[in-house]
């Protein structure tokens, strides 16, 4: 899995596990959220990507994300994700996939 842009990933029957980080969080808890969740991932040997690709297991988008306030790239990674059937969530929620990566 990957919650992190590191290259810290988990070899799982020969597939690395992603998790899709998707935005730029704005100051305040948000920022603080995301950068604890990315340290979270990595902490587990998660990888973090910004682009839809592999095996992701989740995307974790701002707010801004979710309410399509966000770039072509950032819409064209959340499109692809749930085209691809990826469970997306926002910052604030990702708590609840927490033991599930």
């Amino acid at each position: 899995m990957t919650i992190s842009a590191e290259v810290n990933c988990v070899e799982t029957a020969n597939r690395t596990r992603r998790v899709l980080f998707v935005g730029r969080p704005g100051a305040g808890t948000e920022l603080t959220r995301w950068v604890a969740l990315r340290q979270w991932a990595s902490d587990r040997g998660v990888e973090s990507i910004t682009e839809c690709e592999g095996d992701v297991v989740c995307a974790i988008a701002t707010e801004d994300v979710l309410d399509g306030l966000c770039s072509p790239s950032d819409a064209m990674a959340m499109q692809l994700a749930r085209a691809r059937g990826v469970p997306c969530v926002g910052v604030r929620d990702a708590h609840v996939l927490e033991d599930a990566i």
